[in-house]
């Protein structure tokens, strides 16, 4: 079981990182285009908007992915000093917390979402917002006027994908399977050396 979460966290992760490259490139050619255009007196407010929008989404999924390649800035000075049994427990905490923090997440954006809901309204906005007074479904964005969904969409994939990365870590840092051969404290064998 955990070499197959395993194997879906590295497929999370490769798509993580094609997601988080485009949302990178969208970035960089959104602000150039508004730069250009400005410079010959005319803004594209779009631009900005989606600009913004695609940076949080890139903050998001940066975050999972860094969960997983475990490159997030971190105090290691313990992890220097501690015996490497304490250090293990350390790392078996980091991910239970990380896992506990994800779940979660996970279940506050069903909540926010609200599938359930909107299936026994008949799948009928109006009156799904009429009983849960939640307007997800129906808040735009100023100024490109798109459902804000779509973009609110990032949280329940990023606290599905840190799910899955920290589960993965756990059953890494409790020996049930060995780190990827690329990761932070891996030898040659696969080995994890905390």
């Amino acid at each position: 079981m955990f070499e197959a979460i395993g194997k879906v966290s590295r497929l999370l992760a490769a798509v993580d990182r094609v997601l988080l490259t485009a949302l990178i490139a969208a970035i960089t050619l959104l602000v150039l285009a508004n730069v250009g255009a400005r410079s010959m007196g005319f803004t594209i407010a779009w631009a900005d908007e989606l600009a913004v929008y695609a940076m949080i989404m890139a903050g998001f999924v940066g975050a999972s992915l860094m969960l997983r390649l475990r490159t997030a800035p971190s105090v290691t000075l313990l992890h220097e000093i501690l015996p490497e049994r304490v250090v293990r427990l350390l790392r078996i905490l980091i991910a239970l917390t990380a896992l506990v923090f994800a779940g979660l997440l996970l279940w506050m954006c069903w909540l926010w979402f609200d599938p359930a809901g909107l299936a026994a309204a008949g799948f009928d906005i109006r009156r799904f917002e009429g009983t849960t007074f939640n307007f997800i479904y129906t808040e735009t964005t100023p100024v490109m006027g798109l459902p804000a969904s779509w973009f609110f969409l990032i949280m329940p994939w990023f606290a599905l994908t840190a799910l899955v990365h920290a589960m993965t870590n756990l059953a890494e840092d409790a020996g049930m399977i060995a780190p990827p051969p690329e990761a932070p404290g891996a030898d040659a064998n696969g080995e994890g050396a905390a």
